[in-house]
């Protein structure tokens, strides 16, 4: 995690947001998906800030989260990868998860 830049976090999470549609203007199925979409990235998000504001301390027991909601948000954003505002520099940052070690990870760039 220390490789992605706070613009990059910043740029994701804004390019994500950005995305959703505001809940209050839709109906029916289209409310609850927007408010479910939100609701999830704003938990992504928050524990990407956490752990980044973290002592570095404390930074260990909260790597594992973090990454996962990075990688979750990047997921996010892919689906509207096409778009002309889509953050690509910092959606390359990934990581991956051994299988056999899942709390093992390591960085992956997408190419």
């Amino acid at each position: 995690m220390e490789r992605i830049t706070e613009d990059q976090v910043a740029q994701l999470i804004g390019f994500v947001f950005a995305r959703i549609p505001d809940a209050t203007s839709l109906q029916g199925e289209a409310r609850r998906v927007a408010t479910a979409l939100r609701l999830a990235a704003t938990k992504q998000a928050a524990a990407v800030c956490f752990h980044r504001a973290s002592p570095p301390e404390n930074a260990a027991g909260t790597e594992l989260h973090a990454t996962a909601s990075w990688n979750l948000l990047v997921a996010f954003a892919q689906i509207w990868h096409d778009h002309p505002d889509f953050p690509a520099d910092a959606a390359m940052e990934t990581f991956e998860f051994d299988s056999e070690s899942p709390l093992s990870m390591t960085e992956h760039r997408e190419q």
